[in-house]
């Protein structure tokens, strides 16, 4: 890239509709400093001279996998293991042992959407682990979702920086979960496959049609709901719904609420951002419908593994 804040401002504009088109998300009139400096892994990862060239290719051509590429850069989270601790004492305290008690076992499905570069769901694997002995015979299947991404390519990985690992993780849990990477110069740590084979990450575009995702016993979505516009928070909320199973729970950041419409949950009173669904209707909506926002090119779904443009 040429230098900070090189994007033409109309571009600048462009990339804000899109984003909020694409995943219902409002970029702010200050965000013009981010956008430069998310984009510019992306234009050497692509191959472009510049990010203005990068950004003009994309509105040219209506590069579906681009868009989705673009806007995934633009969205990434930062987050770290065990974000807001009050609400992994939600489910550490509530949801562990009501699914237990429930199901006496068996196997429980838990969903971590929007899940990043997969803190949350390792977070999860590893909760369930430190604490297997108060559950026996429960086998823990996570799933983490999330656009096509850098950030779902390092959650698939395993593979976190020193920096990503003194955020959050106890040092007992580095050395029970975790080891160092075998090359003599690196300060990287990787997951161990005991709790790795727990977890999977599928590409999902966030407010489409979720039906390529199952059902769940619990679903994890927190931190990300205030960045949403009002429509879009209904639309994925919908979505969620579908995808809790009757009786199962949906946990949001500890400082976030359902409010007016409920999507077919209860909140658990004494616990903040836990709710519990308490039947299998919905709303009373359709949630298999399209996707309320545009997507580039009438897509619901991106392919990331288009050829990438040349240098």
């Amino acid at each position: 890239m040429s230098g900070v804040l090189s994007l033409k401002p109309t571009y600048y504009e462009a990339l804000k509709r899109l984003t909020l088109e694409l995943a219902g998300v409002k970029l702010g009139a200050d965000h013009a400093f981010l956008v430069e400096t998310r984009l510019s892994n992306l234009v050497r990862h692509e191959g472009y001279e510049s990010l203005n060239a990068m950004v003009e290719d994309l509105f040219k051509t209506g590069q579906t996998r681009l868009a989705v590429q673009v806007v995934s850069a633009l969205l990434e989270r930062d987050t770290h293991f065990y974000k807001d601790r009050a609400s992994f004492q939600n489910f550490e305290a509530e949801i562990l042992p009501k699914l237990y008690a429930a199901r006496k076992g068996g196997k429980v499905k838990i969903l971590s959407f929007g899940c990043a570069t997969g803190q949350d769901a390792y977070s999860i694997a590893m909760t369930h682990d430190r604490l297997k002995s108060d559950y026996p015979d429960m086998e823990l299947e996570v799933v983490g979702a999330d656009y096509p991404s850098d950030s779902l390519d390092r959650a698939r990985s395993g593979r976190y920086s020193h920096f990503d690992i003194q955020r959050g993780l106890p040092v007992r849990e580095l050395l029970e979960y975790f080891y160092h990477a075998p090359e003599p110069d690196s300060t990287d740590w990787i997951i161990k496959d005991s709790i790795k084979q727990k977890v999977s990450f599928q590409d999902v575009h966030l407010l489409s049609n979720l039906s390529t995702l199952s059902q769940f016993h619990a679903v994890l979505f927190r931190g990300a709901l205030p960045h949403y516009s009002s429509t879009a928070k209904v639309r994925v909320l919908r979505g969620l719904a579908s995808l809790v199973l009757p009786y199962g729970y949906l946990l949001l950041g500890s400082d976030e609420a359902l409010n007016q419409i409920n999507f077919g949950f209860d909140k658990v009173e004494g616990s903040q951002g836990l709710y519990l669904r308490h039947d299998d209707t919905v709303d009373g909506t359709d949630t298999n419908a399209g996707p309320t926002h545009k997507t580039p090119n009438g897509r619901t779904h991106f392919n990331n593994k288009s050829p990438r443009k040349s240098a």
